[in-house]
């Protein structure tokens, strides 16, 4: 039985290491544009390499991870209160392509309540519910209650799987977005519209 050579494991140790560092740098210098000073965490030379960039920019926060895993997949994004506006741009940045799949299973009449409808129209049937809510202000036990679209989610053909929770029911709605199972590239994809699109402070 052969045994992996310990000198080669150490290598690729550091090579790991040294490149989290790199992206995670990248990331540090995209946000600085818009004024976003980034806290940057990295695991500890023994352990398994993983870099972390959290980031805030007024009422939103963000977070980027990476878990380096071997097959460049290892990336996820998470955006909390998110501007709906937001939204399209930074789904539009991992792919335009829908996995055919669940594209298949799109309909647009799943879609209640003005930001869930909107969010369908603008991301081009990436999107299904995945839940809805009660309006505010009406009964959340009565059958005839009118609800909307709560949490949606969707596929990339390539690459990435999105989740996206929506605060309520109107244009006004903030989101959390969860992005997972994503490449270095589109990572900066991602972080670069956004970097584009918020105001600099």
């Amino acid at each position: 039985m052969a045994f992996p050579d310990p000198r080669h494991t150490a290598r690729q140790q550091v090579a790991r290491t040294v490149q989290h560092g790199r992206i995670s740098r990248a990331a540090i210098r995209l946000l600085l544009t818009r004024g976003i000073r980034p806290q940057v965490t990295r695991s500890r030379p023994r352990e398994e390499p993983w870099a972390e960039v959290k980031f805030g920019h007024g009422t939103t926060s963000g977070r980027w991870f990476n878990t380096y895993a071997r097959n460049g997949h290892g990336h996820s994004l998470r955006f909390a209160l998110l501007p709906l506006s937001l939204v399209p741009p930074l789904l539009a940045a991992v792919g335009d392509t829908p996995d055919p799949a669940e594209a298949d299973l799109h309909d647009p009449a799943d879609f209640q309540g003005d930001a869930a409808q909107w969010l369908d129209e603008q991301t081009a049937g990436l999107l299904g519910v995945g839940d809805s809510r009660p309006l505010p202000g009406h009964d959340e036990d009565a059958s005839d209650t009118p609800r909307y679209s709560s949490q949606l989610s969707g596929r990339w053909q390539v690459e990435g799987i999105a989740h996206l929770e929506v605060s309520g029911p109107d244009m006004t709605a903030v989101c959390n977005l969860e992005i997972l199972g994503l490449s270095e590239a589109a990572v900066h994809a991602v972080i670069s519209v956004y970097a584009d699109l918020v105001p600099p402070r």
